[in-house]
């Protein structure tokens, strides 16, 4: 934290920049920047700032750096892990006043947008303004930042098509802590994003680094059309190793858009959730013997009735031959769930403020054993299983992760979620598993997994493109 005379002078310089009205030093507004869902140390930041363009976003970074004072760039707070929570202090650069689209191109495909531009807010923008075009979503509510989540390379209702969100940028414009702006892409060298290649990919430099490198003024991610008929399809296992079969099976068949599971208790805690009461989390409730383990939902789209009609045969026709030996009832095909954003089903509210995961991008090879085994490791604390599977590119991975909504104000359940989620982190490692929007204790995990030669590398380029530390400090590339 900042000293009293120090703090006020920096306060009056960012007004100076942005106006009073967009700087804070209330206990209440530094309060709610200094926690998240998790159970990540709290620690408050000494300031909050809320610059409306470019010019005042250059004038704070360069003043920051001149005065060495961290900055932490933050949108909707809808990340956990505490990605961003102000480890060393200083400012929260709240960057949700600058929230345009930019451009929308209709023939490449492709938007750009600014930092604060939110899933809800693009869909709503292309709803209105280029109907026959869509973005993904995340499994977050819809104030989730669309940069963001790009930024921190998540999964989306297309990874199964597409991968991670990274994958799908193409153009930015980054601000490095000079003040310097520079550009990644086609928009580099012309007026137009449509793509990262040929340039060199010095996207890599930021994508995945959790904003310690620079900060993202722009970004142009993809946009598809919008499918014109569309269907979904449910399924339920008795055992992880059915669904894993089925998973396979489906991927290779290339006709699903999407393709994720969940474990049934998970489902059931929606449930509660609707209902507006507490998801029983800890302990968890009996488990009926008589109850599926694991659901999978598709979701199926054709540029024709006809064409719809034929990814379902193939999915009924893989299920019936490929899939005869295991116990798996053909549902008759659902409206898409595509149409609007998912309800976000986890009862986080309702259970008290608290949601803990550990997730994670690993070997579709080694998805059965693990999500058994971390499933196995809930039971021993008493939680609610809670799994979720994402099948990434085709099949080429998937991303896994534990959902563990709980009662912050419940000591016992805090403490065994904190267990139980720790052995997880062992787990995943173990099994050739990656921890994805990596909290600082699984960075600090996974520098000693890289060995020294690659954690100096990325010291070395954090301290190349900030100098002074002040980016979001004290995860990737930290100093020793």
């Amino acid at each position: 934290m900042l000293e009293e005379a120090v703090r006020s002078g920096v306060v009056e310089k960012l007004s100076n920049i942005v106006g009073s009205e967009y700087v804070s030093t209330n206990q209440a507004d530094l309060y709610i920047h200094s926690y998240d869902l998790t159970p990540a140390e709290p620690h408050m930041p000494d300031a909050v700032v809320l610059p409306e363009n470019l010019e005042e976003l250059i004038e704070i970074v360069k003043f920051a750096n001149e005065e060495k004072i961290p900055l932490n760039p933050y949108v909707g707070g809808g990340n956990i892990g505490g990605l961003a929570i102000p480890l060393e202090g200083g400012i929260i650069l709240d960057l949700k006043r600058m929230n345009r689209i930019l451009e929308v191109n209709d023939i490449d495909m492709y938007a750009v947008v600014e930092p604060g531009v939110t899933f809800g807010m693009m869909k709503a923008y292309l709803d209105k303004n280029h109907p026959e075009y869509m973005y993904t979503y995340a499994f977050s509510p819809p104030s989730t930042g669309v940069i963001t989540n790009a930024l921190l390379q998540g999964l989306d209702n297309l990874s199964f098509r597409y991968g991670a969100a990274s994958a799908w940028v193409s153009g930015m414009e980054v601000l490095l802590t000079n003040g310097e702006l520079v550009r990644a892409g086609s928009c580099a060298v012309s007026n137009t994003w449509q793509a990262i290649a040929p340039m060199p990919e010095i996207s890599g430099l930021f994508l995945g680094w959790q904003g310690t490198t620079g900060i993202i003024t722009k970004m142009a991610v993809s946009i598809w059309p919008k499918p014109k008929h569309e269907a979904g399809l449910n399924f339920q296992f008795y055992s992880h190793q059915d669904a894993a079969k089925m998973f396979q099976a489906i991927a290779r068949t290339r006709v699903v858009d999407d393709m994720i599971g969940t474990s049934f208790d998970l489902n059931k805690l929606s449930i509660h959730a609707m209902n507006n009461e507490k998801a029983p989390i800890y302990p968890a409730p009996p488990r009926n013997p008589n109850d599926p383990e694991f659901g999978i939902s598709m979701e199926l789209s054709g540029n024709t009735q006809e064409e719809l009609d034929a990814k379902i045969n193939v999915v009924n026709k893989v299920v019936k031959e490929d899939l005869s030996d295991l116990k798996i009832n053909i549902p008759e095909p659902r409206p898409s769930s595509r149409a609007g954003f998912p309800m976000q089903a986890l009862g986080v509210l309702s259970s008290g403020g608290g949601l803990m995961w550990v997730g994670c991008y690993g070997p579709m090879s080694k998805w059965a054993e693990t999500i058994e085994k971390g499933c196995l490791i809930e039971d021993k604390y008493e939680l609610c299983r809670g799994a979720y599977t994402r099948v990434m590119n085709e099949g080429h991975f998937v991303g896994l992760r534990w959902m563990i909504p709980y009662d912050k104000g419940d000591p016992e359940t805090v403490r065994r979620v904190v267990a139980a989620t720790n052995e997880q982190l062992d787990l995943v490692l173990e099994m050739g598993f990656v921890p994805y929007k990596t909290p600082v204790w699984a960075v600090r995990r996974l520098e000693e997994l890289a060995g020294p030669e690659l954690v100096g590398l990325q010291r070395r380029l954090k301290n190349l493109m900030d100098p002074n530390n002040i980016l979001n400090p004290g995860r990737w590339g930290a100093p020793e």
